[in-house]
């Protein structure tokens, strides 16, 4: 079977095309890992604007968030979820003022109230759903977004927002084995799902780099040299 040779100006093609191709794949994803706003609503810069807007006389807005995150763990796993749950809060620059928990049944449930900065309450929120599913179940999460008016005259507080955790323990019955048969097919799926995205977009990015190169190495660039060459070749000589 003969091999298929490739001459050098393709294999240079290729080359750009692939340089081309990584230099886009790295600007999206720098431009995606910027700090997005949180939920649809950019903080930083509602408390930049507002900074601006006070020296123009129009009042300050200030946003707020609201959580209400509900969850379902398995038995004996309360306390290690309430020990990280407290770790989480002090790391996010939080505080934990409010914590109820009952012991009945041999089972444990309880509520907690956690203040965190605005700016950090998305991380800390995945955080928390990723703690509570590798423990258990997340069962609810609703969010609310308010903005209010803040005091010009009083010096400018970074934004607290509440994040409410109610937490139950569930005797495991004859689920154990489906729950585990689910937690190693999410574990499958993810990277199956990784890869198809990862296809779905090298594949015709590829594509779209390489005609782009070769637009400009077999049409444009040419096109060029020769309108140049036949300048040169009108200009009448010097004697």
């Amino acid at each position: 079977m003969r091999r298929l040779k490739l001459s050098k100006k393709v294999k240079i093609e290729l080359a750009s095309a692939i340089a081309m191709m990584i230099v886009l794949s790295l600007l999206t994803i720098l431009y995606s890992s910027r700090p997005q706003s949180d939920y649809g609503f950019d903080v930083y810069r509602t408390r930049e604007s507002g900074k601006s807007s006070a020296l123009e006389g129009v009042p300050d807005i200030q946003q707020t968030i609201n959580e209400n995150i509900q969850g379902e763990l398995r038995s004996g796993l309360f306390e290690t979820v309430i020990r990280s749950l407290r770790d989480l809060t002090s790391y996010y620059d939080g505080r934990m003022p409010y914590l109820s928990m009952q012991y009945e049944n041999d089972l444990w449930h309880g509520n907690a109230n956690c203040k965190i900065p605005t700016e950090n309450v998305t991380d800390f929120t995945i955080d928390v759903r990723q703690l509570i599913s590798d423990n258990g179940k997340v069962t609810h999460i609703s969010i609310t977004v308010t903005e209010e008016e803040t005091n010009q005259t009083s010096q400018a507080e970074a934004p607290m927002s509440t994040v409410t955790i109610a937490l139950n323990e569930v005797a495991e019955g004859g689920s154990v084995i489906p729950s585990q048969i689910g937690a190693a097919i999410s574990w499958l799926v993810i990277p199956l799902l990784w890869v198809t995205e990862g296809l779905l977009i090298i594949v015709p990015l590829s594509f779209v780099c390489l005609g782009i190169v070769m637009l400009f190495d077999r049409g444009i660039i040419p096109v060029w040299k020769k309108q140049f060459k036949n300048r040169n070749l009108s200009k009448p000589a010097i004697k």
